[in-house]
């Protein structure tokens, strides 16, 4: 993906995290997978490091 692409879908998980946070319930209820575990891993640890090889 280019930078415009990560930061489209860096807006669309913002966007349903406003929502989850919301009291009409919204919520899809999934557990993280390996790659999202990974980057609530590294947010957390405060160790971002840039990723240059495809995670998939």
């Amino acid at each position: 993906m280019n930078v415009d692409q990560h930061i489209k879908v860096a807006q669309w998980h913002m966007e349903q995290a406003r929502m989850h946070a919301t009291d009409n319930g919204h919520s899809c209820g999934c557990p993280a997978n390996e790659h999202d575990q990974k980057a609530i891993d590294a947010v957390e640890s405060g160790n971002i490091e840039e990723e240059t090889a495809c995670a998939v």
